[in-house]
Formats: C-alpha cells, structure tokens, sequence
C-alpha cells in the first residue's frame, strides 16, 4: 500500500487527470456494452426440409424457425418470393397443408409439401416481415432456396406393368323393375296431358260429380222439407242459408261456411243468388222480419237457384 501511495505521489497532476478521464471513458463504455444488447443479432434464422429426394405423391415437410425475437413482436407479411407462382399448377405439386405457431419469443412455420412430377425441383426464398416494438424499421427474414429431386414411384427394372382390372358392371336392384317403372310413368304422362287437354279456362268453377253422386238432389231434397211457416225468419233463413252453402260447397268445392256474403259474391255473378244473400244478411245482422209470403218465394228462389247454377 505505502508503495502504490508513493506511486500515485510520483505523478504529476496532469498525469493524474489524464488517468481519471480515462477510467470514466472505460467505465462508460463497459456500462454501454453491458447494458444495450441488439436483439437482432441475437435473432436466429432456420429451416430444413425432412428429405433431400422423394418421390411423386409423398410429401415433404419445410420447417421454418426464427428463435430469439422479442416477446412483443407481430408478424407484417409472409410470402414466397415468386408469389406462389410455383404452386400455381397443381397438377405438379400442391401444399397439402400449412401450420404456424406464434411462440413466447419464436415463430415456427411448417409446409407439407406433395410433389405430382418428376425431375428436380427448386422450392423459392419463404419472406417474412417481422415487425419490432422498440423498431420503426421492418425486418425482413428470408430463406434460400432449396432444391430437391423428384423420382417417380415405378421402377426401372420393371418391364411390363400389370394392367388394371376390368371395371365390374354394378347392377342396381330396381333394374328387374325397369320395364314396370318406365311403363308407370308413361302411363302418368298420358293421364297428365289428358287432364291438360280436358281443362277449360273460361269456366272458373267447374262442376265435380267424382266424390258427390248429386249435391243438387240432394239440396232440392232438403228445400222441399225446409218449413217456413210458423217459424221466425231467424231460424228460417239460417236454415236456408246452411242448405245453400252445403250445395255450394259439395257442387263446386269451395269453403262456404268460411266465405262471407261478399266474397262468395266474387265467385258466383247471379241476381237471384246476390238478392237472396243479402236477405239472410239482413236477417241475421239486422234481425229483420219477414212475412210468410216472402219466405216462401225466398224459399222458390233457392230451389231456382239450385236448379239452375252450374
């Protein structure tokens, strides 16, 4: 110690300045190098692919991986340099599938890659854009490019090549139906254009005697016994007015009961029937009575009515 005194004493007092200015600059420099790191030298660019040669149809794996990145990164863009040019024809190779993985502080991209043609082929640079937190620069990672060779799946040596099997004919278990099926169905073709012919456009309600042996008989029938005498015009021209709608509606198919005077007045252009409709509206919305006389011509007009709508 009394050595290094006596040193230190020896020197001058410019001397001893220089050497403090030159332990602050040793100083600072080591606290700039220990405490500023460039991530991005740090950062490690990899890729490989699982197979150098292989053959049409198996596939081949590209991995790709950047170690080191910050943990706060985003990835900007990811592209084939050639922009997918090269897989553009997929009948000479088709990327089967494609995963990424977005880790802490790395990012891993694997390609499954399915060769349809022989020969060698060269799988361009895979760009990546990587953007920083504390960077106002994007950085841009980028492989090489990457060759591999083709071989097909047949060997040379062979000579001839077995052919394939004959295709077995597939016989469906309606074909012993056939000829009863194709017959059906002419059959409903020629039904079809007879109720097409059959049809006639100027007569909207057309009569249906196939379900009904004679609604108009049978409506007569029920007129004939209708009494109107001693007994109020309530119960008389309802009961008028049901055995109407019931011929109405057994004669031309329609919903009566469901219809009120008006629209039925749609369907059907008689004077007789509209007067007659609007007596039983009268009736039953303005309790208006009638004498026997008038029920009794009312009760004419319906058998007239029946008689003669078609």
């Amino acid at each position: 110690m009394k050595i290094i005194l006596r040193h230190l004493l020896a020197f001058s007092k410019e001397e001893l300045n220089a050497l403090k200015f030159m332990n602050i600059v040793i100083i600072s420099c080591l606290f700039l190098l220990f405490s500023c790191s460039n991530n991005l030298k740090d950062t490690n660019l990899s890729y490989e692919l699982d197979l150098e040669k292989t053959e049409i149809g198996y596939p081949v794996n590209l991995n790709i991986n950047i170690d080191n990145l910050d943990e706060h990164y985003f990835i900007e863009e990811m592209q084939w340099s050639d922009s997918s040019l090269w897989i553009s024809d997929s009948s000479k190779v088709i990327i089967k599938s494609s995963t990424i993985d977005t880790l802490y502080e790395s990012l891993n991209i694997n390609f499954e890659i399915t060769f349809w043609d022989t020969g060698k082929v060269v799988i361009p640079p895979y760009l990546l854009s990587v953007n920083f937190p504390d960077s106002t620069d994007i950085t841009i990672f980028s492989t090489d490019s990457l060759h591999i060779n083709v071989d097909s799946v047949i060997d040379s040596s062979i000579i001839n090549i077995q052919s394939d099997k004959p295709i077995k004919e597939i016989r469906f278990p309606y074909e012993k139906y056939r000829l009863a099926l194709i017959l059906i169905i002419i059959i409903l073709f020629l039904f079809i254009c007879y109720l097409w012919k059959k049809r006639d456009s100027n007569i909207s309600l057309n009569s249906i005697k196939f379900f009904n042996k004679d609604p108009k008989k049978d409506s007569v029938k029920k007129l004939n016994n209708l009494k109107f005498k001693d007994i109020s015009s309530e119960v008389f021209y309802n009961k008028l007015s049901v055995i109407l709608k019931k011929y109405l509606e057994n004669q031309f198919y329609i919903i009566s009961f469901e219809m009120t005077s008006q629209e039925l007045k749609t369907f059907f252009d008689d004077k007789d029937l509209l007067s007659l409709l609007e007596k039983i509206d009268s009736v039953k919305f303005a309790n208006k009575e009638y004498s026997e006389t008038e029920k009794k011509y009312d009760l004419e007009l319906a058998k007239k009515i029946v008689r003669k709508l078609l």
